[in-house]
């Protein structure tokens, strides 16, 4: 549909949500923002950026030759395979990009508010510890399952995890499922934990982070998709290490906190089988 400064491409949930999300792109937004909304009478979160040099090139790319979604619509559809399939994950609500000619020039998603939470890594820092063995048993098994049915989500930092009230005895919601997906994925389920212990080893007890592997490998066992436990956390290791030194070359990408340990190392006996 055509909209001020260009072509307009929308996803949504209902004809509400779709006319609320072009009544807003019409209002000319402008800039980086990730912030609480309301679209349709229904309390929302926000998040959209603008594509511009490099980045507008290469998504067009991705678009027009690879038959690739941009970002926001690739969230838009991995919260709802992940929704779909009883993951705890945002109700995507409406996702759109403004394009002007072939290139996009702005990208949006619009999900509906989580109430009463806060990050994994929120709750891991400063946190009820009598809660820790619940949460981490919880992401073992969720991770677990997420990875035998075939979803790799590249993102998996606790910050991109919240604890919300308990639903259907659970707490743990993914957030940020934009970088992977269902199917083929050029990073495995090794990224995923090599994301996850980047920041963990900062917020784990060593015998937490045993737990966590423990619970991991058994519940990959028990839905039919075991892994080789010393090859797979060799990968993990690698993974890791890769991460730290991007990290290293940015470490603005920290925001003002201070980097991670460099030399982790999976727990002893964390790769036995009789565990």
């Amino acid at each position: 549909m055509s909209a001020p400064g260009g072509r307009l491409a929308l996803l949504a949930a209902s004809p509400e949500a779709a006319a609320a999300a072009a009544a807003w792109v019409a209002g000319a937004p402008a800039g980086r923002r990730s912030e609480p909304v309301e679209l349709a009478g229904r309390a929302a979160h926000l998040k959209a950026s603008p594509l511009a040099g490099r980045a507008r090139w290469r998504h067009a790319f991705r678009a027009h030759v690879l038959g690739r979604s941009l970002p926001r619509f690739r969230e838009y559809e991995n919260l709802a395979w992940l929704r779909a399939r009883d993951f705890r994950a945002p109700e995507p609500l409406a996702a759109g990009a403004l394009w002007g000619g072939a290139l996009p020039r702005f990208q949006f998603l619009f999900s509906a508010e989580v109430p009463a939470a806060r990050t994994l890594l929120d709750e891991l820092e400063t946190g009820d510890p009598a809660l820790r063995p619940e949460l981490l048993g919880e992401l073992a098994r969720e991770v677990a399952r997420l990875h035998a049915l075939g979803f790799v989500h590249r993102d998996l930092y606790p910050r991109n995890l919240l604890v919300a009230e308990r639903e259907r005895g659970r707490r743990l919601v993914f957030l940020d499922a934009w970088a992977g997906g269902p199917g083929l994925q050029l990073r495995g389920a090794a990224y995923d934990l090599a994301c996850f212990f980047l920041e963990g080893s900062e917020l784990l007890a060593p015998e937490e982070e045993g737990e966590l592997l423990a619970g991991y490998f058994a519940e990959r066992a028990a839905r039919g998709r075991p892994v080789e436990r010393q090859a797979f956390l060799g990968r993990v290791v690698r993974a890791r290490a890769a991460l730290f030194e991007q990290l290293q070359r940015d470490p603005g990408r920290r925001r003002g906190r201070p980097l991670p340990r460099a030399d982790w190392r999976p727990p002893a006996g964390a790769a036995d089988h009789s565990r």
